[in-house]
Formats: C-alpha cells, structure tokens, sequence
C-alpha cells in the first residue's frame, strides 16, 4: 500500500505523514513495531521509505550470514540499511551479532529502517537493551520508534499508535512523545508538547515556525493526491519525485 491508501485506510493523517516526510527526507532511522503477523509493521516502512530523497541508496540485509558489503557512506547523500525484521524466527531475518552490527553501524553514517515484534515502545526498548545488549548510545542513533495499534472497529484496523522521538542524551538516549492516537475519538495528536515541538524542528534543522509550514505543506500535498485519485504505489511515487523535481 502507498502512504496515500495508508491515510485512507486511517492508519495515520495527512499531518503525520507529513512529518513523517519531513523526517525521512533528513534520513530519519526508524522502528516500526506490533506484535501480531500481518500487522502492517512492513506495509508502513515500506510506504514510508517513498519519503527519501530520489538519490538515497538502499541496502537489504539478507538475515543469516549477512556480509554488510557496503558502500561507504556519503556526506551527499543517505544510505539505508533495510532490515525486514530483527528477530530470530527464520534464517532471513536479522539478530543477535547481526543486529548489534547494524547499530553500529547506523552510527559511522548509515541510516536504518526496519520492524520488530512489540506492542510497545518499552517492548522495543526491552529487546534491544536486554535480550540483544545493544549499547544505549547506539539505540540513540534512532529517530523514531513507530508501535502499530490493530484492533477492531467494524472491521480491523491499523493506527500509528505512538511515535516516540529518540535523542541522544550523553551515553544513552532521551524519548519524547512526537505524536499519538486516540481510541475514543479516532484522532491523532501530532506535537502535543510545544517542547517536543521544538526538539523535532531543531533536529531537522528548521525554527518550530518553519516546521510547522513544512508539515501544512506535506499534509496538503498529500490530500490533494487523495482529491485526485492518485493512490496507488507507482502513481504516489511518481508525484513525489515530480515534486523535488519542481520543489528541489
């Protein structure tokens, strides 16, 4: 699914895809989490990665055995690591030294995206820290942690339940709220703390004003796909890249 069927199908609004492209943009790293299968933890960053600049360079992890054959990383340009899944349940997913050498070296420059099975962020936090000791400086390399909600309404959903802001703090790491969802009303709460606010429009490099317009600027590029019928994976794509051809 593209980000634009992901906002239809209400698992996230038009601003927090937007801050979401403001972030991915600057090479934000990220983990999205839930616990049961066919959660959408994939289905997200997937979606989400359309929000790289057109020159980012990939790299796919294969789980067992990986050789980190990177290149090295470029002051001009992002390059991620994409990990399908830390955990140990098949051979082609990625943990234990692998997952350590993924930390690290998301912190010599290179950029991570993947998923874990959590509901939580403390259940993220938990696997790291305890069952895979990856120091906390590393874990601080993190931008985001990302927990899915799958419930049922009149049918399942999916929701951004949290996306919780990681920042380096001396050895370890800081987490601010940047953004949660409301069961009751079925909305979501971007920078509810102006704090958190500021914290997120300094690390991308921008005052909470520019920020703020930024994100408007995203949102309303992102309805206007919606207005048009623009939905799917290719169609989302192509208008993302012809807006940094215009947008630069």
């Amino acid at each position: 699914m593209s980000i634009v069927q992901l906002i239809e199908a209400g698992n996230m609004d038009e601003r927090i895809a937007g801050m979401f492209w403001v972030a991915m943009e600057r090479g934000a790293s990220l983990i999205i989490a839930a616990d049961p299968p066919s959660s959408g933890k994939t289905t997200t960053l997937s979606a989400l990665l359309a929000f790289t600049r057109p020159d980012t360079a990939v790299y796919f992890t294969r789980g067992y055995g990986e050789p980190f054959e990177l290149p090295a990383p470029s002051p001009s340009y992002d390059t991620y690591i994409l990990v399908n899944e830390m955990s140990d349940h098949i051979p082609v997913y990625t943990w234990d030294d692998n997952a350590r050498r993924t930390f690290e070296l998301m912190n010599e420059g290179y950029r991570l995206g993947t998923t874990m099975h959590a509901d939580t962020v403390e259940g993220v936090l938990q696997q790291l820290e305890d069952d895979l000791a990856i120091p906390k400086p590393h874990i601080a390399g993190l931008t985001f942690i990302v927990p899915l909600h799958i419930g049922r309404r009149a049918g399942i959903i999916r929701r951004v339940n949290e996306i919780a802001f990681v920042r380096p703090n001396g050895d370890g790491y800081t987490l601010s709220k940047a953004a949660d969802w409301d069961p009751e009303s079925d909305k979501f709460l971007l920078f509810g703390d102006d704090v958190v606010r500021g914290q997120f429009a300094e690390w991308a490099g921008l005052t909470p004003d520019q920020l703020d317009e930024l994100i408007t600027e995203r949102a309303t590029f992102l309805a206007e796909l919606r207005k048009t019928g623009a939905h799917s994976i290719p169609q989302v794509t192509a208008a993302i890249e012809a807006y940094y051809g215009t947008a630069g």
